[in-house]
């Protein structure tokens, strides 16, 4: 495959969930699903993240989505705005017609994590968290880089995201690096680092911090002042420094995981 090629993989790849819930501007959203229409592999990463949309809608509780919401997402979905060229009309209909479902779960997907003392209302950062670690725990392959160390993941992120990576923690003995891919966090891309402990596997999502609200740090993590919170079970963390943010969420313990942050921090 030409490195061109191999490019533009890497570009669609993240958005291939965005597409899949309708989220894409109409420009973006064309360019993607004429790509799916003839690349089998994003093809079936697309499918793929539809298929998690529709099992996380099954687990997790869901809540009605106000009136306007409802119409926001309307108004993202496939077909409105300008139609896509003659000769990608076909594709671009083939994949329109099952976003409009996934859209609709991308509704009840916003609201998935429940109101109240877990202070998610007004704090998108631990929504999103709980949800893309759900991704991560439901995929088969949620790594596209699997781990030589950090020597072989950090590279591998180079021309992938639109930020420079910093150094990535290689594991040790209490914690391993299993890999990493590129993900969506909210609205930008991210680095998602996946870390395993025994059984329990862990999430990193670094994301560029700006235009985003932090919770207010209650935890001294290493060099880190961090937010510790309990989200369903998942304990979940988050601090800034400097132009990005991180956030890290597991069932592991919160103890563990902050231990698991110093390190990062570190």
């Amino acid at each position: 495959m030409a490195s061109d090629e191999r490019t533009s993989c890497d570009e669609i790849r993240p958005l291939a969930r965005e597409a899949t819930r309708g989220g894409l501007d109409p420009v973006t959203r064309e360019r993607v699903y004429g790509h799916l229409a003839g690349c089998p592999t994003c093809r079936s990463v697309a499918e793929e993240e539809r298929d998690l949309d529709r099992l996380l809608e099954q687990k997790l509780p869901r809540y009605a989505a106000p009136l306007a919401l409802k119409r926001r997402l309307e108004a993202r979905l496939p077909g409105a705005g300008e139609p896509p060229p003659p000769h990608r009309r076909h594709a671009a209909l083939r994949w329109a017609a099952p976003t409009l479902a996934a859209a609709a779960t991308a509704a009840a997907l916003v609201l998935l994590v429940p109101r109240g003392p877990t202070h998610l209302q007004g704090d998108p950062l631990l929504a999103e968290a709980v949800a893309d670690h759900l991704r991560v725990v439901y995929r088969d392959h949620p790594v596209d880089i699997e781990s030589g160390g950090p020597h072989q993941v950090k590279p591998w992120f180079t021309g992938r995201l639109d930020f420079a990576l910093p150094t990535v923690f290689p594991g040790n003995d209490e914690f391993t690096l299993e890999g990493g891919a590129v993900g969506v966090y909210l609205d930008r891309q991210a680095a998602v680092l996946v870390y395993k402990r025994q059984l329990h596997k862990i999430s990193l999502f670094v994301y560029r911090a700006d235009g985003l609200s932090f919770p207010k740090p209650d935890r001294s993590m290493g060099r880190a002042l961090a937010s510790v919170r309990q989200v369903r079970g998942f304990s979940v963390i988050v601090w800034r420094d400097g132009e990005l943010g991180y956030t890290l969420v597991s069932d592991v313990n919160e103890n563990d995981l902050l231990r698991l942050g110093a390190q990062i921090a570190g």
